[in-house]
């Protein structure tokens, strides 16, 4: 029987839809109505630590650097009072530039606390270029820095030096009382940067009401707990790493951040209880091997139906979906190995609706077909900072439920099971998922025709490689690669770049991308000029001759020869990294060293940064 239509449903915006359809769009996309008790992030922590302060909240597998709830909420109360003698406030804005730590921690939960919206940024994968274009969107009020970044800010902004400022809070015994408390569940929690069409990144400006639906409840908190411990594994300046972070804390749960080399991750991993991962990371692992893991929850890329099978034989495994704008996820499957994967189904107190695929239209479409999926409910953040035109391109108007809600457009295809499930059918645009990350293949295009020489680029994903297409084909493409890797964050830059001397276009006119898919899965052929650079999609910031590098600098190079004097326009330049595991996406190596004499060999040590060894010509 179909179910009865809610008061607050518009019948005129589904007027095109059979009676039995109407009555499914509600039962399928409408999500449970849940209150959330403790809408404010903080709020959750503060309560644990009241009720647990000997619990540990904090640990760092590198340093054995441990934090109760009763520790880190002083330090936050103390460092928090400092950034409201600052002016922080709600509205105002804090850059966290600083790599996975305890420092860390302690810096998002003082900006919370004194009313502030946090920016996380990776220091150690962060480019100049990223840095210094987000330190001029996002304005902050203030920034937190650990010490060995400091140089990076820019001095006319007001900086704290996180080391420095924890250790005179401590030894002087300054005031550790909370702030006066004047954060609402509307305002900012946080604004993560992802990439833009133009390859200028875009601040989503997320708020506390949204994260907090996703983290308090099931399915979404994973079964969070007191006395469970959770991964932090991900990228701190990445959606899924606020989902950690903030998570365990929300729940009184031990948040284990992992050291940097594959042991050290490996140890990690055998000692917690609660993993949130891409589906790539999780595919290095062998479930068998970790019996202490009870949950897995994976996002930010497709999942394999045999992935997600062999997890769920061993483990609670849940696939889902959803973009930093609607605030984490908007979707989950609970799997169970055989069923056929899905994303699932709306978390509470969320939307998710079918549309047309006319981005101007809103009608829906039937069940079964094919659509767009938009996205409603208390998760919808509030829009890109600085750039009302892109906001109004992908919020809009909730017209199903009206009262002033808005609705987000995710440029996900999707369609709607007879089961009430949700299958996922790629983008409607040009926005791809690589090792979990978004990117949009035309900002990359962007950032590679930088390179003067270079008349045309194409950004495309193969497989799951992002390869970058380049004319002419006299083009060095050792110089497009740093060109790339200047403006695009690590995992925006192509592994894999081919030129040749013009695309091939369809009958329209237009570059035909199915042919230059096949052009790259076929053998190199005169004309031809193909570069690789393979690391395994590991964060690293590349630099090759000419090209210095602000982050990281070679320990030494040396060019090797294959049987050539120098590469010719049919060569193919290979970066490769000596690497146990090409798939792990997380890892990074430790220096070793390099005992053939002859060859070519560029070092690079950097936390979260392998060594890429090679340069060949061959």
């Amino acid at each position: 029987m179909p179910c009865a239509m809610p008061p607050s449903l518009s019948y005129a915006a589904l007027a095109n839809l059979s009676a039995q359809d109407r009555a499914l769009f509600y039962s399928y996309g409408l999500g449970p109505s849940r209150d959330v008790a403790i809408p404010i992030v903080h709020h959750a922590f503060e309560k644990h630590a009241r009720t647990q302060p000997h619990a540990i909240a904090v640990e760092h597998n590198l340093t054995e650097q441990t934090l109760t709830y009763a520790e880190l909420d002083v330090q936050a109360n103390r460092l928090a009072r400092r950034l409201r003698a600052e002016g922080i406030a709600p509205g105002k804005r804090v850059c966290i530039l600083a790599r996975r730590s305890t420092y860390l921690i302690v810096a998002i939960l003082a900006v919370l606390k004194s009313g502030g919206q946090y920016v996380p940024l990776d220091a150690v994968t962060i480019t100049d270029t990223t840095l210094d274009y987000v330190l001029g969107d996002a304005t902050p009020s203030a920034v937190l820095v650990m010490d060995e970044y400091a140089y990076r800010v820019r001095p006319e902004i007001p900086a704290l030096v996180l080391e420095d400022v924890i250790m005179e809070d401590e030894l002087a015994g300054a005031d550790s009382s909370k702030p006066e408390d004047l954060t609402t569940p509307g305002d900012g929690a946080y604004v993560i940067y992802t990439s833009g069409t133009t390859g200028v990144p875009k601040g989503v400006d997320v708020r506390h009401k949204g994260v907090s639906n996703v983290i308090s409840g099931h399915p979404a908190n994973v079964g969070m707990c007191p006395g469970m411990r959770v991964g932090q594994l991900l990228n701190i300046a990445f959606d899924m790493g606020a989902w950690e972070i903030l998570g365990a804390l929300y729940n009184g749960c031990t948040l284990c951040i992992r050291g940097n080399t594959k042991l050290e991750w490996i140890a990690l991993m055998k000692t917690i209880d609660i993993v949130i991962a891409t589906p790539s990371i999780i595919a290095c692992h062998e479930p068998e091997n970790y019996p202490n893991i009870k949950h897995v929850i994976v996002g930010g890329e497709v999942c394999p139906q045999a992935l997600a099978d062999k997890w769920a034989k061993h483990t609670s495994f849940n696939n889902c979906c959803g973009p930093t704008e609607i605030s984490i996820c908007n979707t989950v499957q609970p799997h169970t190995p055989g069923y056929p994967l899905s994303i699932g189904k709306p978390i509470p107190n969320t939307n998710v609706y079918v549309l047309s695929r006319d981005p101007i239209c809103t009608e829906p479409v039937p069940i079964g077909e094919v659509g767009c999926m938009w996205v409603g409910g208390i998760g919808v953040s509030n829009g890109y900072l600085n750039l009302s035109d892109k906001t109004a391109e992908r919020w809009m108007l909730d017209p199903f439920l009206g009262g002033g809600r808005m609705m987000f457009n995710t440029g996900d295809l999707g369609r709607w099971r007879t089961d009430g499930q949700l299958d996922h059918h790629g983008r409607a645009d040009d926005q791809v998922k690589v090792k979990g990350f978004r990117v949009e293949l035309d900002g990359v295009a962007a950032a590679m025709r930088t390179h003067n020489p270079v008349r045309n680029a194409v950004a495309l994903l193969v497989g799951t490689e992002l390869w970058g297409f380049i004319t002419p084909a006299n083009v060095d493409l050792s110089y497009v690669l740093s060109a790339t890797a200047k403006v695009q964050p690590y995992y925006a830059v192509p592994s894999q770049y081919l030129a040749v001397n013009d695309f091939p276009t369809t009958k329209n006119g237009k570059v035909d991308k199915r042919a230059l898919i096949a052009i790259a899965q076929g053998d190199n052929t005169p004309g031809q000029k193909r570069l690789s650079v393979r690391n395994g999609g590991i964060p690293f910031s590349p630099t090759l001759p000419g090209t210095p590098n602000s982050i990281l600098e070679p320990q030494s190079y040396k060019w090797g020869r294959s049987g050539a004097e120098s590469p010719s326009s049919s060569d193919t330049l290979s970066v490769s990294s000596r690497y146990d595991n090409s798939k792990d996406t997380q890892y990074s190596s430790e220096q070793e060293d390099n005992d053939t004499e002859d060859a070519p060999v560029t070092h690079y040590v950097h936390e979260d940064v392998p060594r890429i060894v090679c340069v060949e010509v061959a």
